[in-house]
Protein backbone atom coordinates (compact mmCIF):
# COMPACT_ATOMS: atom_id res chain seq x y z
CA UNK A 1 0.00 0.00 0.00
CA UNK A 2 2.92 2.30 0.20
CA UNK A 3 2.40 5.29 -2.07
CA UNK A 4 -1.22 4.73 -2.63
CA UNK A 5 -2.97 8.19 -2.03
CA UNK A 6 -6.63 8.92 0.05
CA UNK A 7 -8.90 10.93 0.43
CA UNK A 8 -8.03 13.42 3.99
CA UNK A 9 -11.09 13.30 6.58
CA UNK A 10 -11.17 17.00 6.13
CA UNK A 11 -9.94 19.39 4.23
CA UNK A 12 -7.79 22.08 6.03
CA UNK A 13 -4.36 21.29 4.82
CA UNK A 14 -5.65 20.06 0.82
CA UNK A 15 -3.03 22.31 -0.42
CA UNK A 16 -0.25 20.01 1.23
CA UNK A 17 -1.01 17.69 -1.36
CA UNK A 18 0.99 18.64 -3.92
CA UNK A 19 4.20 18.30 -1.03
CA UNK A 20 2.73 14.38 -0.83
CA UNK A 21 0.75 14.49 1.39
CA UNK A 22 -2.47 12.34 2.05
CA UNK A 23 -0.41 9.36 0.65
CA UNK A 24 0.61 6.09 2.45
CA UNK A 25 4.34 5.92 3.87
CA UNK A 26 6.72 2.84 4.92
CA UNK A 27 7.98 3.26 8.36
CA UNK A 28 9.76 0.92 10.86
CA UNK A 29 7.73 1.54 13.86
CA UNK A 30 4.42 0.72 12.08
CA UNK A 31 3.86 -2.72 12.71
CA UNK A 32 0.96 -5.45 11.91
CA UNK A 33 1.19 -7.14 15.11
CA UNK A 34 -0.71 -4.43 17.27
CA UNK A 35 -2.87 -3.32 14.92
CA UNK A 36 -3.76 -2.45 11.20
CA UNK A 37 -0.17 -1.19 10.16
CA UNK A 38 -1.52 1.36 8.72
CA UNK A 39 -1.79 4.70 11.18
CA UNK A 40 -2.22 8.52 10.94
CA UNK A 41 0.96 10.28 10.80
CA UNK A 42 0.79 13.67 12.94
CA UNK A 43 4.45 15.47 12.06
CA UNK A 44 3.75 18.75 13.71
CA UNK A 45 3.29 16.16 17.28
CA UNK A 46 5.45 12.76 17.43
CA UNK A 47 9.04 12.39 16.63
CA UNK A 48 8.70 9.60 15.24
CA UNK A 49 5.87 10.80 12.64
CA UNK A 50 7.87 13.82 12.05
CA UNK A 51 11.29 12.19 10.95
CA UNK A 52 9.33 9.91 8.35
CA UNK A 53 7.84 12.95 6.96
CA UNK A 54 10.84 14.68 6.47
CA UNK A 55 13.00 12.20 5.19
CA UNK A 56 9.99 11.25 2.63
CA UNK A 57 9.50 15.32 1.85
CA UNK A 58 6.12 15.43 3.11
CA UNK A 59 7.51 18.76 5.37
CA UNK A 60 10.04 21.10 5.55
CA UNK A 61 11.78 20.22 8.45
CA UNK A 62 10.41 24.21 9.95
CA UNK A 63 7.41 23.63 8.36
CA UNK A 64 5.43 20.56 9.86
CA UNK A 65 1.60 21.50 9.63
CA UNK A 66 0.65 22.96 12.85
CA UNK A 67 -2.81 23.14 13.49
CA UNK A 68 -2.78 24.61 17.18
CA UNK A 69 -2.04 27.38 18.96
CA UNK A 70 0.04 27.34 22.43
CA UNK A 71 -3.08 26.46 24.59
CA UNK A 72 -3.81 23.48 22.21
CA UNK A 73 -6.93 25.52 20.10
CA UNK A 74 -7.32 25.18 17.52
CA UNK A 75 -6.19 27.74 15.09
CA UNK A 76 -7.92 29.89 12.09
CA UNK A 77 -6.87 26.70 9.62
CA UNK A 78 -9.06 24.48 11.49
CA UNK A 79 -11.73 26.83 11.05
CA UNK A 80 -15.00 24.64 11.75
CA UNK A 81 -13.50 24.57 15.47
CA UNK A 82 -11.12 27.69 15.55
CA UNK A 83 -10.69 28.31 19.62
CA UNK A 84 -11.99 25.24 20.99
CA UNK A 85 -9.44 22.85 22.82
CA UNK A 86 -8.26 19.71 21.31
CA UNK A 87 -9.69 18.13 23.90
CA UNK A 88 -13.05 19.07 23.79
CA UNK A 89 -13.20 18.90 19.76
CA UNK A 90 -13.06 15.41 20.22
CA UNK A 91 -16.91 14.93 20.41
CA UNK A 92 -17.67 17.43 17.91
CA UNK A 93 -15.19 15.94 15.08
CA UNK A 94 -16.54 12.47 15.99
CA UNK A 95 -20.27 13.87 15.09
CA UNK A 96 -19.22 15.85 12.44
CA UNK A 97 -17.89 12.63 10.44
CA UNK A 98 -20.78 10.17 11.41
CA UNK A 99 -23.30 12.87 9.65
CA UNK A 100 -20.76 12.97 6.67
CA UNK A 101 -20.84 9.05 7.06
CA UNK A 102 -16.73 8.72 6.76
CA UNK A 103 -17.23 7.25 10.31
CA UNK A 104 -16.96 3.50 10.32
CA UNK A 105 -16.92 2.53 13.91
CA UNK A 106 -16.86 4.91 16.87
CA UNK A 107 -15.51 4.21 20.32
CA UNK A 108 -12.87 4.69 23.16
CA UNK A 109 -10.06 2.72 23.96
CA UNK A 110 -7.91 3.26 27.33
CA UNK A 111 -4.19 3.76 27.05
CA UNK A 112 -1.35 5.66 28.52
CA UNK A 113 -1.12 9.25 27.97
CA UNK A 114 1.30 11.80 28.92
CA UNK A 115 -0.05 14.18 31.41
CA UNK A 116 1.24 17.14 33.38
CA UNK A 117 1.73 15.96 36.77
CA UNK A 118 1.19 19.56 38.26
CA UNK A 119 -2.36 20.20 36.42
CA UNK A 120 -3.04 16.20 35.77
CA UNK A 121 -4.00 17.37 32.10
CA UNK A 122 -3.21 15.35 29.11
CA UNK A 123 0.29 16.76 27.26
CA UNK A 124 -0.38 17.94 23.63
CA UNK A 125 3.25 18.34 22.40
Amino acid sequence: MVGKEYVPLFDYFAERKKDGCFRVLGATFVTSDTGTGIVHAAPAFGEEDYKVCVKNKIIRPDDPPMPLDANGRFTEKVSDYKGIYIKDADKLIRAELKKRGRLLHDNQLKHSYPMCWRSDTPLIY
